[in-house]
């Protein structure tokens, strides 16, 4: 059956988690071009021109200050997790790295949204460090 956003694929919001192939900037430092796996990832904006900028999740502590701690059970994570919010892919959407969610909600890709809350603490963390200049953004 054809649903609403079968027909019409609608962009992502802020906030949105999506299922992502995301390229960490020190993989394109080593010269990939390619992510090693898809992961959870977090849209942070959508630019009037299509594309969207995403941030990784990770189950891994990133071990610094640029991060936003999300608890097991969050967007169907299993485990506590992070938001790696000094990392940032560019990319166009859907793009080849647009990956399907296990568990779609409200459209093929999308795993759910934040809250309004923790996407606030979110936007505040990565704002500080793109401020400080320790955001890598890497453009896909």
């Amino acid at each position: 059956m054809r649903t609403s956003s079968s027909i019409e694929p609608r962009l992502p919001q802020k906030g949105d988690v999506v299922e992502f192939a995301f390229l960490w900037s020190h993989e394109r430092d080593r010269g990939s071009t390619e992510a090693s796996k898809a992961r959870r990832c977090v849209v942070v904006a959508v630019l009037e021109n299509g594309h969207v900028m995403v941030s990784p999740i990770t189950s891994r502590d990133p071990g610094d200050d640029a991060k936003v701690k999300l608890a097991a059970g969050a967007v169907g994570l299993t485990k506590p997790s992070w938001i790696a919010v000094q990392e940032i892919n560019v990319t166009d959407w859907p793009g080849h790295d647009a990956r399907h969610a296990f568990d779609p909600k409200g459209a093929w890709w999308r795993h759910g949204a934040l809250s309004a809350g923790k996407w606030q603490e979110l936007a505040d963390t990565q704002l500080a460090a793109i401020r400080a200049g320790r955001a890598q953004i890497t453009p896909r």
